[in-house]
This record gives C-alpha cells, structure tokens and sequence, in this order.
C-alpha cells in the first residue's frame, strides 16, 4: 500500500526565478540547443571521415611504392636483394592487411567493360582473344572505402580508341 499523504510535511519553498519559469520556452531552448549540438557532431563525423580516407589514401599510395620497389628489384641475383625483396614485399602485404580490415576494397576492373563510376580508360590496346571493350589491365588499381571512392581505377581497355569529334563537326557554324 502506498504511504498515505501527511499535511505535516515540511515545507519546500520555490525558487522565485521557477514560478516565473515557461515550461514550454525552456523545452525548446533545450531542443534548440540539442539539434545544434547533433549538426555540430554530423559536421565533425564527416570532417573526420574525410581526414581519414586522405590517411587511407596515403597508406595506398605508400603500398603502391612498396609494390614498385619489388618489381625493380626483378629476380634477386644475391641473397642480399632477395631478403631485400622479400622484407618489402612483406611490408606492402602488411599495410594492405591493415586497409582491408578497415574496410578498404579493391575496385574489380579485370575482365570486365570499363565503370565510368569508378574507373578512367588510360589507353586501348589490341586484346587477341577478348571481347571489345574489355579492360585488360589496371595502370592503378582504384580503391572504395564506406561507400566513398578513395581512388579511381586508371585501366587499359581492348579495342580501338572510340574517334574523337572534330571541332565545326555535327552541324556548327
């Protein structure tokens, strides 16, 4: 059973400054004040998730050195530039580890036509064997991260460069 109501209880006065206090003013003060406070923290996330895609993008471009670091060295001659190799090779696959389990994806280019979205056709080669408009190989490889582009794919595509209009053509004066 609840407590039952004593009228001897003592007595707690109101501040002068609540009994001229509107509820309803006060409410949307703190509503004012909470919808700027969220603005402010959007504002900072995409601040902050632009500030780490060019750190991303940063740890590609380094893989990619690594990568070209190992292709110049070729086929070790001596055991030296073969530990040489092997080290660099290790650490390009590390920071490539790391990309992936922050969510960095390779944009999939091979085999497949060009995505004007996600990729830049660099050049056109003949392609023996594949279907026009096929891309045959990435001059850099392009990278998504969260739904965000960090970095086009350049590709070469198989077939013939499409002919470029010529200045005056199509019916201008």
């Amino acid at each position: 059973m609840a407590p039952s109501l004593r009228f001897d209880d003592p007595y707690i006065p109101v501040p002068p400054a609540a009994i001229d206090t509107d509820p309803a003013a006060a409410m949307r003060e703190l509503f004012f004040r909470v919808a700027r406070l969220e603005h402010s923290l959007r504002e900072q996330r995409v601040l902050a998730a632009a500030e780490m895609a060019e750190v991303i993008l940063s740890q590609v471009a380094i893989a990619d050195e690594l990568a070209r670091v190992v292709e110049g060295i070729g086929v070790p001659t001596n055991a030296q530039n073969a530990m040489l190799a092997r080290g660099v090779a290790a650490l390009g696959r590390q920071i490539m580890e790391d990309l992936r389990e922050r969510g960095v994806t390779p944009i999939e280019t091979l085999g497949k036509p060009p995505d004007p979205d996600h990729s830049d056709v660099v050049g056109y080669e003949d392609g023996a064997g594949v279907a026009e408009g096929t891309v045959l190989r990435e001059v850099q490889v392009g990278y998504v991260w969260r739904d965000m582009i960090l970095r086009r794919a350049q590709v070469v595509v198989s077939g013939q460069a499409p002919a470029q209009a010529e200045p005056g053509a199509g019916g201008e004066p």
